[in-house]
């Protein structure tokens, strides 16, 4: 395991007054505590590893024991490796056939969320032993997939089309628009910048985006300096930042480096408002 990023106001921060907000994938965990009526950023930590484990988050926990903290809210972000997006009306409830198409473990435990803005479940799998070590550590916590906090963050219509991206250090996520219609939302795993970039060539081939006027709108661990940036901006003119939406006097690090933890808080606050 390996701490990337560490920030924090050093300080009393009355956990009652504040929100908790984790994200959890295969190879990281990363965690924020925000202050929603000053809309301030108040501490963030990243931490990588080479695959998630009970082990890993025990040993996280204990380092910091400010997690187990009254907070006014806690959600939690979840992307493994199976995920599923359905009609609303066509969910049934049983996972078993999408689990084997997508050679999913039969023993993890299944989840689906309703997205109602756009009318689909959202249908994803978590490790019991996983999902069992966050009830037992966080039973207040609100649990959503990424999927569903970025399709929820997503607005207005794309004529031309729209490829928004997440990017982590081995895998990337990524939702296709077409006007105002979802045409895709999925995690691919990533070696190589040119894997990315062939991904996302493929989705324009398969929906019919020209290169040339497709809008690519990036967030995650990637910059403008970055060999991944200029593999990009080799085969999309269109490109932009999607930065978080808080104060931050923490660090000296681009915002939309943190903007999936951002999304996820504003996505549970604003469903409260």
């Amino acid at each position: 395991m390996h701490e990337q990023f560490s920030f924090s106001i050093g300080a009393d921060m009355h956990a009652g007054d504040n929100c908790l907000a984790m994200e959890l994938s295969t190879t990281h965990f990363s965690f924020c505590i925000y202050n929603p009526d000053d809309q301030r950023l108040l501490e963030l930590k990243r931490y990588v590893f080479n695959e998630l484990d009970e082990k890993e988050l025990q040993e996280i926990m204990e380092i910091n024991p400010q997690l187990q903290n009254s907070f006014y809210k806690i959600i939690t972000g979840l992307d493994f490796g199976f995920s599923s997006l359905l009609p609303a009306d066509k969910d049934n409830g049983d996972a078993a056939p999408l689990m084997y198409l997508e050679n999913a473990d039969q023993q993890d435990h299944v989840i689906t969320e309703i997205i109602e803005e756009r009318q689909l479940a959202n249908m994803y799998t978590v490790a019991p032993g996983i999902l069992t070590w966050l009830v037992h550590h966080f039973p207040s916590s609100v649990y959503l997939h990424a999927h569903t906090v970025q399709i929820k963050s997503v607005e207005g219509s794309f004529e031309q089309g729209l490829l928004r991206v997440n990017i982590g250090e081995k895998i990337f996520t990524v939702q296709a628009y077409k006007n105002e219609n979802l045409l895709l939302s999925k995690t691919y795993s990533y070696r190589a910048t040119a894997d990315m970039a062939f991904y996302l060539l493929k989705i324009c081939e398969v929906f019919g985006f020209a290169q040339e006027q497709v809008l690519l709108q990036l967030s995650g661990l990637i910059d403008a300096q970055s060999k991944l940036y200029r593999e990009l901006y080799d085969y999309f003119l269109h490109i932009s930042f999607k930065a978080a939406n808080w104060s931050d006097t923490l660090s000296d690090l681009p915002s939309h480096y943190f903007t999936s933890l951002n999304e996820l808080i504003q996505c549970e606050l604003f469903q409260e408002a």
